[in-house]
């Protein structure tokens, strides 16, 4: 037992005495901790709703006093006051197909009120809830059930890709229109006046919405730990070193090292999606050539990462202690469960900073939506501007090495 003791001081005096892990092993958990409990708030917020208002404001009922009479409600208008501008980024448009086309690409919802929007409302809530008295001109009247208004109806699409900001748009929505229902003291529900129409009809489950991601989380694990891993241990075992001093350029054993690591990453990748695709059905609707470069693209920045990480530590286990200052806010910020949306306004800064935010916002709109490399751009430049920077640095990591050799 003295003996397993003196063993056991021995081994924390040595993790004391070493500065880099004991900073880590003091950091690492508070970090989790931190990104953890800020990471997901649990509301949506900023998202766009493009909004035509036609509705001109009117509604023609029949009374018992006086035949009919013409109503100004405004509904159209009392919804846009009602909607939560927490939730939403309302934009107001003119063209119904401009509105409707929009969403998939910068809306998240549109909604379309037709001309006799209020008209239909106040209609079908007093055939819902039975004759009800107003005042007009100074008068009480009695407004009288009528017959079924024909008209267009109000049209609501949706971007479903993200099966749970849809859920939280359609929510939210139903709220709203609950609240503009209450002022005709209407039992009406909100089903019956919407004609929903869901982008992508509703096929998209939240298993293909969180595939990509998962994928994305699967290639840097397995390329991040498995380059750092084997660069340290190769520089730890004088392998490394040989090679270094061997009459090959710094550049030239950073693309070795590139090459190999990327085809690595890219065949497991390849695994990853003919499995979930064969095994589980996940939705796949794009191009395989696109998601390939998409994943070599990721692939090499994940590579240059995993150098510099094995720059930094002495040995296998500071490695694997760096590659989880990687791999915790991948998984937490970068959108695998939880949407960017979501995040807290003071947070998403880091999240921009991760690559697997941009892989796994580039491969959900290949897999999900079929979108081509043209709607890819913005995610492929900063997946290419990583990769680049990563293997810039990774070429003067080389050479320090080579220098020290």
């Amino acid at each position: 037992m003295m003996t397993s003791l003196a063993l056991a001081r021995n081994i924390l005096q040595r993790i004391v005495r070493d500065v880099r892990t004991l900073a880590l092993i003091v950091v690492l958990p508070l970090f989790f901790v931190l990104l953890y409990g800020n990471s997901f708030s649990g509301s949506y917020s900023g998202l766009r709703l493009v909004v035509v208002n036609e509705d001109n404001g009117l509604a023609s009922v029949r009374t018992a006093e006086r035949d009919r009479i013409t109503l100004t409600v405004d509904l159209g208008n009392a919804f846009l006051d009602a909607v939560d501008r927490d939730v939403f980024d309302v934009v107001v448009v003119e063209g119904a197909e401009e509105a409707l086309a929009a969403v998939g690409r910068e809306a998240a919802a549109a909604i379309v009120f037709p001309k006799s929007f209020s008209n239909m409302i106040v209609n079908e809530a007093v055939r819902a809830s039975g004759e009800r008295k107003v005042e007009v001109d100074g008068s009480t009247a009695t407004i009288l059930p009528s017959d079924p208004v024909d008209g267009p109806t109000t049209s609501l699409r949706i971007d479903d890709s993200n099966p749970l900001m849809s859920r939280a748009v359609l929510a939210s929505l139903q709220e709203t229109f609950a609240t503009v229902l209450e002022t005709q003291q209407s039992s009406l529900t909100v089903g019956a006046l919407l004609d929903v129409q869901p982008l992508y009809q509703g096929k998209i489950r939240i298993l293909d919405f969180t595939a990509p991601g998962i994928i994305g989380f699967a290639m840097t694990l397995i390329t991040v730990m498995l380059t750092a891993m084997s660069v340290v241990r190769e520089r730890t075992s004088g392998t490394l070193t040989r090679i270094l001093i061997a009459p090959v350029s710094a550049w030239q054993v950073t693309l070795g090292y590139t090459l190999a690591f990327s085809a690595i990453a890219v065949f497991q990748s390849a695994e990853l999606l003919l499995a979930s695709v064969g095994l589980f059905g996940i939705r796949f609707v794009g191009s395989p050539g696109v998601a390939t470069l998409v994943i070599v693209l990721f692939a090499i920045g994940l590579q240059g990462i995993a150098t510099l990480i094995s720059t930094l530590s002495r040995n296998e286990a500071q490695a694997m202690q760096f590659v989880l200052f990687l791999l915790i806010p991948s998984i937490l910020l970068g959108g695998v469960f939880w949407p960017l949306e979501t995040m807290p306004a003071a947070i998403r800064p880091l999240a921009y900073a991760i690559p697997l935010t941009y892989a796994n916002s580039a491969l959900r709109k290949v897999m999900l939506t079929g979108a081509g490399l043209a709607n890819l751009a913005f995610e492929a430049s900063v997946l290419a501007g990583i990769a680049l920077v990563a293997l810039l640095l990774s070429v003067l990591s080389m050479r320090r090495q080579a220098s020290a050799a």
